[in-house]
Parts: C-alpha cells; structure tokens; sequence
C-alpha cells in the first residue's frame, strides 16, 4: 500500500514537471524583450532600460572608483551584484506582467528606493567620496518626473534621506574615525534642502506632463469628431456627398482591379417638397431623420450610404449584382410604405413613399456612367407611379 501511495505520488509530480517544462516551453517560443502587444507595458519596460542604462554609468563610475583606491574590489563586486538581482528581479515582474497588479504599474517610486538602496551601500565604503555620492540622489529623483506628483516625491525624498541617515549612524557606530559627524549632518540637511526643491520641481513638471498629456487627449478626440463632421452629413448621420464620392471611387478601383462586383441604389423620396410646404421643414427633417434610419437597419455592415442631395441617398452595395439588389430594394420601399411619417404639429399624419432606381457597376465603366444609370432607373421609378424599384440593364 505504501509502494502504490508512492508510486501515485511520484506520477503525480512527474505530470506537474512536464505541465510545468511544456509551459516554459510555450513560454520560451513567444517570449520577447519588449511586449507587442501592450503599449502601456512596452512603454513602461522602456523607462525601465533608460534607468539600466543610468545604473550602467554608475556601474562605470564605481569602477573608477576603484582603480583610483576609493573603493574596494569586493564592495564593487557586491555593488554590480545588488544591481543584477534588483533589477532582474524588476525585469521579470515587469515582463510577466505582476507589476499590473499594483497601484502604480511603473513602480517608479519602487525603483526610485531600489536605487537609493544600491547609492546607500556604496556611500558606506567609499570613505572621503561620500558627498561627492550624494549628487546620485538627485539624479535617481529625477527618474521620478515620468509618473510621481509632488506629495509621491517628496514620501521617495524621505526615504532617500533616511537610507542617507542610516549611513550615518552606521559610519558613527562602527567607523567613527572616518567621518566627522557635524560635517555629516550639515551634508546630510543640505541634501534634505536639495531633495525637498527637486520633489517640488519635479512635481511640477509631472503635473505639466499629466496636463499635456490630458490636452493631447482632448485634441486628438476633437480632432476625430471633427473627421466625422467633415465627412458626415449632420442631419441623417450618413456620409456627405463629398466623401461618399471618394468612397465610391474607390470602389469602383477595386472593382476594376480585382472584378469585384457592387450594384448601386438611388433613393429619392416621393413628393418630399410637399410635405416641407405642407407641415414645414422640421417635419420634413424629422421624415429625412427617420427615413435615414429605415436604410440603416435594412444595410448590411459592408454596405455604405451618402446623402447625394437634398432627399436623394445613394447606397452602394458591395458584392451585390443585381438580382440582390432588388430584394435589398424591395425591403426599403415596403418598409417606408408602411411607415406613417406623424406630423406632431397638426396631429395628422402622412404616409411618404420612396423611388428607387438600381444599377450593377460595369468593370471598367466610368463610375459617373454608373451613377447616372441608377439616377435615371430612379427617375423612371417616379415616372412609371413612384413607389417601386427601377433597374438600368
């Protein structure tokens, strides 16, 4: 019983090895440096290597430190380490997507304590250089101006100012015969001095960040509804008749190019100048209004239309011939047929039919050919009693 326990056991943990080994597999044949597929997380890993590259100066300089006997080989060796775990362990919660969990996804005030950490140990053991090591701080703070606001800096300054302190006390308690206190603590309020200025000036430059990047925002939204006010006609929602014409251009490239067929509809309402004159213009915009969303709960998601005139609308129906088109046709004029136009003015109300004329887009043919094929098929609908469906052969 004790064998076959042991047995289930080891079969158990050998299936977890392979799930695990085929996960790590899987994973090593999509991993890549930077993520593809999330900007945010993309632009994050790229501040990320801006402070690697900042952390390979420092590197740089703890190494002339050394040759120039302010610092030992093994406090170097032990400070290039500390950068290796700190920031492979950052690496990989950024590149497994764990830092999305937390408040602030760029962990800039965690990375900010990272470094200070780092500055920290490096201030204990270079004996007389340590002012001179303190400037760091400043620029590790200003690494702060890509996300903090000014309260965030000032909690980092702090910490900055405490790992400074500590330094202090250690140095007095272990080494006092290499600093000289007061000397310490003046250099020590002067950085306090230094740190608070910066997390103000730093601050404020992240708000005026925030505030650009709040201005871009709105800009480019306004610019979008100012696309689709250019192109748009502002009554009906549906395109004017200026981009429909670019629209159906190019259409008509494609349909040359590949053979691609596409019929188009021209719709015009029937005695529509009675019921302005009749019940007035709003009446009138209200029966384009509904009349617009008729045709756009009959049209299909590759199908498009344009105002063309005042109560004329051309659709274009793409990989449509014509014997489609008709069913298309059929069941936009029995829909407005059956729908009552009401005139809330007057309480009456008035039935408002449509002529439609249709015309299958002939390779190579001019598109302005085309167009007026379907415009006469319309106005042959309207001679031959309105309300019904011509088609241009």
């Amino acid at each position: 019983m004790t064998h076959k326990s042991i047995s289930w056991n080891i079969n158990g943990i050998t299936r977890k090895l392979s799930k695990l080994a085929f996960n790590l597999s899987m994973l090593a044949q999509d991993f890549s440096i930077m993520p593809k597929n999330d900007p945010k997380q993309a632009l994050r890993l790229s501040r990320f290597f801006i402070s690697l590259g900042i952390y390979t100066l420092n590197v740089s300089l703890s190494y002339l430190a050394y040759k120039t006997g302010l610092m030992g080989l093994t406090v170097l060796y032990w400070n290039l380490i500390i950068i290796l775990v700190f920031n492979t362990i950052l690496y990989i919660i950024f590149r497994s997507g764990l830092n999305l969990r937390l408040k602030d996804p760029s962990m800039t005030s965690i990375q900010i304590c990272l470094a200070s950490i780092v500055v920290m140990y490096a201030i204990f053991f270079v004996h007389e250089a340590r002012g001179i090591l303190c400037s760091v701080y400043i620029l590790i703070l200003l690494f702060g101006t890509f996300r903090l606001d000014t309260r965030q800096f000032l909690k980092v300054s702090c910490f900055i100012l405490m790992t400074y302190g500590i330094d202090i006390y250690l140095l007095y308690v272990f080494r006092p015969q290499d600093i000289v206190l007061h000397i310490e603590i003046f250099q020590w309020l002067v950085l306090a001095v230094v740190l608070i200025s910066v997390s103000f000036i730093g601050g404020n430059i992240s708000a005026l960040r925030h505030d650009l990047a709040t201005s871009r925002k709105k800009l480019q939204s306004s610019l979008v509804k100012i696309k689709e006010m250019a192109i748009h006609d502002d009554l009906t929602g549906f395109y004017n008749r200026r981009h429909l014409m670019e629209l159906v251009t190019t259409e008509n490239n494609r349909s040359n190019r590949t053979g691609s067929i596409f019929t188009l509809a021209m719709l015009d309402l029937d005695k529509f100048k009675n019921v302005n004159d009749t019940f007035g213009h709003q009446a009138g915009d209200e029966v384009l209004i509904t009349f617009s969303h008729i045709i756009s709960n009959v049209l299909r998601k590759t199908d498009f239309c344009g105002r063309y005139g005042g109560e004329e609308f051309l659709v274009v129906l793409t990989q449509t011939d014509l014997q489609d088109a008709k069913v298309f046709a059929e069941r936009i004029r029995a829909c407005v047929e059956e729908f009552l136009f009401l005139d809330l003015g007057r309480g009456r109300k008035s039935g408002v039919t449509v002529s439609i004329g249709l015309a299958e887009h002939k390779r190579n043919e001019d598109i302005d050919k085309t167009i007026s094929r379907a415009d006469e098929a319309m106005y042959k609908a309207k001679k031959n009693g309105r309300n019904r469906v011509e088609v241009s052969e």
